[in-house]
């Protein structure tokens, strides 16, 4: 009985609350609509930017009408500063996919040039700019077996990076295993700011795609036998800023103790990113 009273009594604070509680209904406003862009330049590759329109917050999303946030028959283009190039639309890479997106194969990314897009599509006009700036590759890379004394079958991928003496250097990371698509890792960039000038070994870990749970098993690791490609990219501060807060925002989803994170877009009018990449590659094969 002196259970039971307790137990009640722990229970009654919680049954008051629940008691009172009733139904609340919050209407929140539609957004602006506005663009939102997912375009890239790499050195030795051609432009490619994604558009499609931003949703409300607490839409549904359906597959079926998936197809219906993209914009067609924009204008888009790409400056250099000295040649510019309207893209076509098309079908583009996209996550080991294809999907509408724009494209040429008029402008092919430099080293160290500056880029500008301006796009004009579903009565809306945004603009953004971007530099490849110069490669800043890995030193080497190679796997470390036994990090799982449960799987011998799992290796963990080490590398070797030397930063440059100046300061203020970003980049991004990607890797590939076998003939799969290239994915980012869940936190992919870095920047500089407490290994400024040294040289340092980090373990990196494995891309995954978000929209396949099995890319998440044995998380960060690879295989015995895999053929691991990382693709490195030096990027400019604010495309490094963009995904350092998309990934934060990404990260702290249904954390009710995290704070609100706005992330910081590059694009004038809209919504999104425009980024250059000054990309290298490492590849190593894990031995059996």
């Amino acid at each position: 009985m002196k259970i039971f009273f307790r137990t009640i009594l722990l229970l009654l604070p919680g049954l008051m609350l629940f008691a009172c509680t009733k139904n609340v209904v919050v209407k929140v406003p539609a957004p602006e609509q506005k663009l939102v862009v997912e375009g890239h330049i790499e050195n030795d590759s051609f432009p490619v930017v994604i558009l499609t329109k931003n949703s409300a917050f607490y839409d549904t999303l359906k597959l079926s009408e998936l197809a219906n946030y993209f914009v067609h028959n924009a204008v888009v283009k790409v400056s250099d500063g000295v040649h510019t190039a309207t893209l076509r639309e098309t079908l583009v890479p996209y996550q080991g996919s294809f999907v509408f997106g724009y494209t040429t194969d008029s402008l092919r990314g430099q080293l160290n040039t500056t880029y500008t897009l301006s796009v004009d599509g579903a009565g809306m006009q945004v603009s953004a700019t971007t530099t490849i700036r110069d490669l800043d590759p890995l030193d080497s890379i190679w796997v470390k077996t036994g990090v799982d004394p449960k799987n011998d079958s799992l290796v963990e991928l080490d590398c070797r990076y030397s930063d440059p003496a100046a300061p203020g250097d970003y980049v991004r990371y990607f890797t590939r295993q076998n003939h799969d698509a290239f994915w980012p890792g869940v936190y992919s960039v870095f920047e500089d700011k407490l290994i400024n000038g040294t040289t340092f070994n980090f373990s990196l870990d494995r891309g995954v795609n978000y929209n396949d749970d099995h890319s998440f098993r044995h998380y960060g690791l690879f295989y015995k036998g895999d053929t691991i490609t990382v693709k490195w990219c030096h990027i400019d501060y604010p495309h490094y800023n963009f995904w350092r807060t998309l990934e934060y925002e990404r990260g702290s989803t249904g954390n009710p103790f995290s704070s609100p994170v706005q992330i910081q877009s590059n694009i004038v009018g809209g919504l999104g990113i425009w980024g250059g990449y000054a990309t290298s590659y490492k590849t190593v094969v894990a031995p059996h």
